[in-house]
């Protein structure tokens, strides 16, 4: 599992939130068939759902939080 990207979100609150986005390459001997899997967590370790590309819900409370 490798960190491919970092980003800031907001809670409806203004909270901030650090997101980190690790990726996993199921297929990695033969790339051109490879599928990628990417998973979303806080800096903090707490599981994030990806409604869309700019919306996430925090999976242990329930809250919503965007992209900045």
């Amino acid at each position: 599992m490798d960190l491919v990207e970092k980003f800031d979100a907001k809670g409806k609150t203004g909270a901030p939130y650090h997101v980190e986005v690790y990726q996993i390459c199921l297929d990695e001997a033969n790339e051109a068939s490879a599928v990628d899997q990417r998973s979303y967590k806080l800096a903090d370790g707490r599981a994030l759902d990806p409604l869309s590309n700019e919306k996430f819900r925090i999976v242990q409370t329930g809250e919503k939080i965007y992209r900045v």
